[in-house]
């Protein structure tokens, strides 16, 4: 689950209107949420391997961006009882693509300073009748943010658990390298302004080319976010990615749609 939005629509989040804290309640409490699923694939094969799942929030007329929910959630320390409101609905979704797709959920690096956070999705993920192995949480490097001082030990009950940990949003302008030395990951995922810069750029490009191998020195899943044209694909596929996501292999879908999508891949 995302609980931000994915690159393609990172500028119509930045225009997007205040959130209410009247709607934050009512997606929380009474089944605001819903999933779109963004398809994860291989470069190898071009199959699907994975899904991360979009959170939208309904309103009267359509979906309100999520963005300044997540924002007005950490503000008001209900950040958690949203992104485990948003993990239930996923959760049953997943369960009923009929088959164990892996699946990403965003996650708040807020959420790493609560010692119970850890037991409490797993909860979510097993009462649904999943293993919390099928599940990767991303946390956002697009806002600046300090882990706090739990952060490392929370990582590492969520391994432990079996839950992949994916740093999102890498390279959109305040990503720590030294995070992927220091806390447990197991995923790299390139934003997707960084993914178009280095297609027009030297600096970008030979940045770009250090991180992807930084991260496989490391052992980590890369995955390029914002994959858009055959171009930015070839270029990928040259740096040794493992996965893509982006408009050249599908929109985010809802569960719906995505179960179809799923069929025909």
């Amino acid at each position: 689950m995302s609980l931000n939005v994915s690159g393609e629509e990172a500028s119509n989040e930045r225009r997007a209107p205040a959130a209410n804290p009247s709607l934050l309640e009512a997606a929380i409490e009474r089944g605001g949420l819903h999933p779109f699923f963004h398809a994860k694939v291989s470069m190898t094969t071009r199959h699907i391997v994975g899904a991360e799942a979009l959170a939208r929030i309904a309103n009267a007329q359509t979906f309100a961006a999520p963005g300044p929910y997540v924002e007005l959630a950490e503000r008001n320390n209900r950040i958690d009882a949203l992104t485990l409101a948003m993990a239930r609905v996923v959760v049953k979704a997943v369960a009923g693509f009929g088959e164990a797709l892996p699946c990403a959920i965003n996650i708040s690096p807020v959420s790493l300073n609560k010692p119970e956070f850890p037991g409490e999705i797993a909860k979510v993920i097993t009462d649904g009748g999943l293993k919390c192995s099928q599940f990767t949480l991303e946390l956002t490097e697009a806002r600046p943010a300090d882990y706090g001082p739990r952060a490392k030990e929370t990582m590492v009950a969520l391994r432990d658990l079996g839950f992949g940990l994916a740093v999102d949003d890498f390279g959109a302008g305040t990503s720590n390298i030294d995070r992927l030395r220091s806390f447990p990951f197991t995923e790299v995922k390139i934003d997707p302004s960084f993914t178009r810069l280095a297609m027009d750029e030297a600096f970008a490009k030979a940045a770009m080319v250090s991180c992807v191998k930084l991260a496989k020195d490391l052992g980590l899943k890369v995955t390029a976010e914002g994959v858009e044209t055959q171009e930015m694909w070839d270029f990928m596929a040259w740096l040794g990615v493992d996965e893509a996501q982006g408009f050249l292999l599908s929109k985010p879908l809802p569960a719906a749609d995505f179960c179809e999508f799923l069929k025909r891949g």
